[in-house]
């Protein structure tokens, strides 16, 4: 009989588990699940049939709110109930570390059994994209853009969960040792941009124009050739109308997913995703 098992992730999984997204579609994500398993908030989840990967997923705590993601199934194994049985996983994991609040970025195929497991709409991120650019932008009158310090982390911790209603500081000090900037001015931390895996980046700034220019930044700091993205909520939809008559093009939109009460967050203070897994 075909027995279906579900364990964490491990080291070993990792090819097994590039391979199983890469022949579904998906870009590779060796890096990403490097970087979950250096991540003790997230759990990296597998599910195997005779030992062989035929399913990932992930879970991320971040405080009251969980993030549910990067669920795949083979595509030999589906409609027999292990994408559910792995979801469900994610979800028992998820309550019981704490989170009131279940989030996740859906994909056309998923999102009819989520909202049959009673996840609502809370909104859309808009994924933008726009390629390197040659001259270093100027930050705003009265700002000071550094290089990010580990001093910085708890003033960037309480910002971003300001901006978000979630504690990301376990994944943002995991990006932080590879670099990050700040933008300051006399009273103090202003937005934040922490580069991440895929052109995705960390960017939070509450007044426009520094999210802006954190977002100009980013494309100057990726090589000539490379590219970024930002991901743009619908309440922030001046920025993504801003960014797109500035040449940004629109790669991607999303909805957002909720089970739970909604987060108290701050939608128009958010310029770009940790990725679209961990939110």
């Amino acid at each position: 009989m075909t027995v279906f098992e579900l364990r964490d992730m491990t080291a070993a999984d990792i090819d097994a588990a590039v391979a199983l997204a890469l022949a579904q579609g998906w870009r590779d994500r060796r890096s990403f699940y490097g970087f979950v398993l250096r991540t003790a908030t997230c759990q990296p989840v597998v599910g195997t049939i005779d030992g062989q990967v035929v399913a990932t997923g992930l879970a991320t705590a971040n405080g009251a709110v969980g993030w549910l993601g990067a669920v795949v199934v083979a595509e030999a194994v589906r409609r027999r109930g292990y994408g559910q049985a792995m979801t469900e996983e994610l979800r028992r994991r998820l309550l019981g570390a704490g989170c009131a609040t279940l989030s996740l970025v859906a994909t056309p195929a998923g999102r009819p059994l989520y909202e049959r497991m009673g996840f609502r709409l809370a909104t859309h991120f808009h994924q933008l994209q726009a390629d390197h650019i040659d001259e270093m932008p100027v930050p705003p009158p009265g700002a000071r853009l550094r290089p990010m310090k580990p001093e910085d982390l708890p003033a960037v911790f309480e910002l971003d969960r300001r901006a978000t209603a979630e504690d990301r500081s376990v994944p943002l000090h995991t990006l932080a040792e590879t670099g990050g900037w700040v933008l300051e001015d006399a009273n103090g931390l202003r937005g934040f941009l922490l580069p991440a895996d895929r052109a995705y980046g960390a960017t939070v700034a509450p007044r426009f124009e520094d999210g802006l220019f954190l977002l100009d930044l980013h494309r100057h700091l990726v090589p000539v050739g490379g590219h970024v993205r930002a991901g743009i909520p619908d309440e922030h939809a001046a920025a993504w109308r801003e960014l797109q008559s500035r040449g940004w093009e629109e790669t991607w939109q999303a909805p957002r997913l909720i089970l739970g009460p909604t987060p108290n967050w701050r939608p128009e203070w958010i310029w770009g995703q940790i990725n679209s897994a961990m939110g």
